[in-house]
């Protein structure tokens, strides 16, 4: 009530003219121009997600996989331990197209033939811009694009926009049905979706390609291996498309 009174009593805005308006304006200009090429950051749009690729990316190699699920596990584990969804953000399937590597066959003959499908935490990632909650961000330290548990409302349009599915969950190793799609998850246990974030707050960095018994092993020089069944290559636009094409096959 008495701040309605007050507005009353105060006089109309003094009109400003246009010399006045113009010599602010200029003593704005010249302000800026004072800060030097840190002021012409302030003109610059917001940086959106294709102004920063993600420092890694989970690479997978078929040909080595086992179907241990360890990378699974791993997974669910770890995001768990940190408060977050336990739903797995890498997943495996049966795939008898792939050709396992002859070390493998030796050391673990009968395994089988599989394909890791994670997420390829793609440059223009098209899963942020349709988030209607603001959900998805770059992560600062890793870039992984990664969905904030706290804002996701689980509308699904993210796992809509994802570009890339997944096998059918009947050929999936571990025989689960959680109606997965594509590379982000639905977890109806938290209500909320969850994609790879590349254990962005892990000091040993994903937990999959660590703990991996393959990738173990390769280090240890038990399988001669030039490469690893899990790798955390830099993410660049040479290996998002060598991910695109084995993920498209």
């Amino acid at each position: 009530m008495n701040e309605s009174n007050g507005n009353q009593n105060q006089s109309p805005p003094r009109q400003v003219s246009r010399r006045e308006f113009l010599a602010t304006a200029a003593s704005g200009f010249v302000a800026l121009s004072a800060i030097g090429i840190s002021g012409i950051d302030f003109f610059k749009p917001p940086v959106t997600p294709i102004d920063r690729e993600s420092s890694g990316v989970i690479f997978p190699d078929p040909s080595l996989c086992i179907g241990c699920l360890t990378c699974e596990v791993s997974c669910t584990e770890v995001h768990k331990a940190a408060g977050l969804s336990s739903v797995s953000r890498i997943r495996i399937f049966n795939e008898p197209k792939t050709k396992v590597d002859p070390e493998i066959l030796s050391h673990y003959p009968g395994r089988g033939s599989f394909i890791q499908q994670p997420c390829l935490q793609c440059p223009d990632s098209p899963c942020l811009p349709v988030c209607p909650a603001d959900a998805l961000r770059v992560e600062p330290k890793t870039g992984a694009r990664v969905i904030d548990e706290k804002a996701c409302i689980a509308c699904g349009r993210c796992a809509q926009a994802c570009p890339f599915d997944v096998r059918s969950e009947a050929v999936a190793t571990n025989q689960l049905i959680v109606g997965q799609k594509t590379r982000i998850t639905y977890d109806p246990v938290k209500n909320v979706f969850a994609k790879c974030d590349l254990c962005y707050f892990r000091e040993e960095g994903p937990a999959c390609a660590q703990r991996c018994p393959i990738n173990i092993r390769i280090k240890q020089g038990i399988i001669k291996s030039d490469r690893m069944c899990l790798d955390v290559p830099k993410s660049d636009k040479a290996h998002f498309e060598q991910l695109r094409d084995q993920q498209t096959v």
